[in-house]
């Protein structure tokens, strides 16, 4: 609690020890947060949380160990994959010592141009468990040094990056190379082309559910539907 509390070894503590951990701010209202502590600590939560992939090859996940979900908290994976067509996404967990297994059958794209946004989330998100251990077990040259040159190539300022903006034709005369320019430019282009679409839902397991209760809230009394695969996207 506060602005001055040492967010990162926290954070990091309560996901060894398989618990959860709250930022409460200066501003923050105390009574929602407050709502939400409790709405975790009354409900049985899932530990021992595995995520497996067939009928694709993946790699480089952005959480590799799950550990336990408490409710209302989401699961949201990064990754590379290789290979097309309908592959089995399972989610295996225990909760009170009872195992529970959860799994969904959908089609894995060749590729996919709508969404290239995820390129980058998936590099924040690698960064950010990259940052943590640094900020937990201290400083690592190969860490430190990994963080730079996924930021580098894919635009991302960290704190070891920094990003300059100058005049147009600044760019030309000092010799500096715009990649993320491109990148910018194919982003707005997807934009554009979703907006100029229908509204439709991103869920992809509506064919075969992997859930049938629906997801809690404060207001109800559901915990089944902590999952919700909503977007695939084939990235690299």
């Amino acid at each position: 609690m506060g602005n001055s509390a040492n967010r990162p070894l926290l954070q990091e503590m309560a996901k060894v020890s398989n618990g959860f951990s709250m930022n409460v701010s200066n501003s923050d209202d105390i009574f929602g947060k407050l709502m939400e502590a409790t709405s975790k600590l009354t409900h049985e939560a899932l530990h021992d949380v595995k995520v497996k992939f067939s009928g694709v090859k993946v790699a480089d996940l952005s959480t590799e160990k799950v550990g336990s979900l408490y409710r209302g908290q989401q699961l949201i994976i990064f990754g590379h994959y290789w290979g097309a067509g309908e592959a089995r996404i399972t989610i295996d967990g225990k909760v009170s010592g009872t195992h529970k297994s959860y799994s969904t059958d959908f089609y894995f794209p060749q590729t996919s141009v709508l969404y290239p946004e995820l390129e980058r989330l998936w590099a924040y998100a690698t960064i950010e468990n990259l940052q943590n251990q640094l900020d937990y077990y201290g400083q690592d040259a190969d860490i430190e040094q990994a963080i730079t040159d996924l930021a580098i190539d894919k635009g991302l300022v960290t704190d070891y990056t920094s990003m300059i903006v100058l005049r147009e034709e600044e760019y030309a005369n000092r010799g500096i190379d715009r990649r993320n320019s491109k990148r910018v430019k194919l982003e707005h282009a997807a934009r554009q082309q979703r907006q100029q679409q229908a509204v439709r839902t991103h869920r992809v397991d509506q064919k075969k559910p992997m859930y049938k209760s629906a997801a809690p809230s404060h207001k109800s009394r559901g915990g089944g539907g902590v999952f919700r695969i909503i977007n695939q996207t084939p990235i690299g």
